[in-house]
């Protein structure tokens, strides 16, 4: 090897250790230094995490196709997306936001074309990463949803996309404190469902928010009479209703809203004004007892 080769590849591989460095660098100066991120990261490493994800994209494809093909063709298609949507709502009432962190990333890949599905990935991780206690990520992924919602217009085609648009998009504003924009959602969520109390409910809660306490509890009394409230509710809205007049406060809608009655609004969807709803909630039932993860 002459002095010049000898020259030559000692700078070749000079260059190759020092874009070796820059790389090592650019990959440490990338992971994520805050504390909720390095958390999302630790739950996407995790064995029973990698364990769902794996299986419910290997279950619900068939699934779907399965359903779509034994459906009527008066009966418009469900589409995966929208199925993973309330699979993902269903996981977060149930106390699971793992499960629906989980979905919330395959439906990523799933929107790409559908901005309402998009929108709604979003608003689906948002409420997950709240009940994980993550405010910071669930903010920015309610942000990144609400950015889209102000820039697209939706195109909801089916009575069931719709629904399930305004479920979640009106339960992620009561995690927010937006009664104002909940209000919205709810009024549409009952045009379309049938289902009216919550759209009611937000309006107390947000006479509480304003500290017309009177006014809210007047409102909350006039629901628990309402004979299309769910039974699971009543006696807790009694007891509400009992320490609010003793303690003439406000109600926490982060800890009152998101389980309660968001179960009792997604245990209702079976009886709501949708064409095949019941066959759909039988479906997610039976996915909810398949890909559960112990």
């Amino acid at each position: 090897m002459t002095f010049q080769t000898h020259i030559q590849a000692l700078s070749s591989k000079t260059l190759f250790r020092f874009g070796m460095i820059l790389l090592l660098l650019f990959t440490f100066s990338c992971k994520p230094h805050n504390p909720e991120e390095k958390k999302l990261d630790a739950l996407e490493s995790n064995l029973k995490y990698k364990s769902y994800k794996t299986l419910s994209e290997n279950t619900l494809p068939p699934v779907v196709l399965l359903y779509n093909s034994t459906n009527p063709a008066v009966n418009p298609d469900i589409s995966e997306g929208v199925m993973r949507l309330l699979l993902g709502y269903s996981w977060i009432v149930s106390n699971q936001p793992d499960f629906a962190i989980a979905e919330s990333k395959i439906i990523d890949d799933l929107s790409t074309n559908d901005k309402d599905l998009k929108i709604l990935d979003h608003s689906l991780a948002a409420m997950a990463m709240y009940d994980k206690g993550w405010k910071s990520l669930a903010a920015d992924e309610a942000e990144k949803g609400s950015v889209l919602f102000m820039k697209l217009p939706n195109d909801t085609d089916t009575k069931l996309k719709a629904m399930t648009f305004h479920l979640i998009q009106g339960t992620l504003c009561v995690y927010q404190e937006n009664y104002e924009r909940a209000r919205f959602h709810f009024l549409a969520f009952g045009n379309i469902s049938k289902i009216n109390w919550p759209c009611q409910l937000v309006e107390a809660l947000a006479d509480m928010k304003y500290n017309d306490v009177k006014s809210g509890l007047k409102k909350i009394k006039l629901i628990s009479l309402n004979k299309t409230l769910p039974d699971t509710l009543r006696q807790p809205f009694k007891e509400l209703i009992v320490k609010t007049d003793k303690d003439t406060g406000k109600i926490d809608s982060k800890i009152f809203w998101p389980r309660l009655v968001s179960f009792a609004m997604y245990a209702g969807i079976r009886n709501s004004a949708i064409d095949d709803i019941g066959k759909v909630c039988d479906l997610l039932a039976h996915l909810n007892k398949k890909l559960k993860i112990e």
